[in-house]
């Protein structure tokens, strides 16, 4: 129920900033934003992020994704789709593909002992489109870090943060 209301929460959020974005004369004003934010919702082959971007130019923005994978462990863990979407200050909005097969969920710390678990999230977006142009392409990189506890014998994740870049070729 909390991960309804969650995805309910940052989807309405989303929505809202698009809405309210406006109509701009061009693409953001940034090209590379650096993202932080946080996996408010996921499974095995599928996780959703949401959080804040600050663009190259020096415009800041608020963004979401949903990636879809393999299960988590396979060898390699490619990503198979999923959707990326910003709302920018400039103001203006920027949505994307992720690539099937364009990119891969890399181990980088698997947490023995329930130590926390780092990802590398890494992705090739198309369809890239922003209110005035369209067919561009993006890159997604990211590290996330699966913060755990033992809890009565049971791994548990309390949390999960991302941090990283996205760019765009618009």
């Amino acid at each position: 129920m909390k991960t309804l209301i969650r995805t309910l929460v940052v989807t309405l959020a989303a929505g809202a900033a698009l809405s309210l974005s406006g109509t701009a004369s061009a693409a953001p004003t940034s090209t590379s934003f650096a993202v932080v934010g946080y996996e408010y919702a996921f499974t095995q082959t599928v996780g959703s992020f949401a959080g804040s971007a600050t663009g190259n130019a020096g415009d800041h923005g608020a963004w979401n994704a949903r990636v879809v994978h393999d299960p988590l462990g396979s060898m390699p863990t490619y990503v198979n789709g999923g959707t990326f979407a910003m709302t920018t200050t400039a103001p203006d909005f920027v949505t994307g593909d992720f690539v099937h097969h364009g990119g891969t969920i890399t181990t980088l710390d698997p947490g023995a002992n329930c130590r926390n678990q780092r990802f590398l999230v890494a992705g090739r977006l198309e369809h890239v489109t922003t209110s005035t142009t369209s067919g561009g392409t993006g890159m997604f990189s990211a590290t996330l870090t699966h913060y755990r506890y033992s809890l009565l014998g049971h791994c548990v994740i309390y949390a999960a943060r991302i941090v990283g870049n996205v760019s765009f070729v618009y």
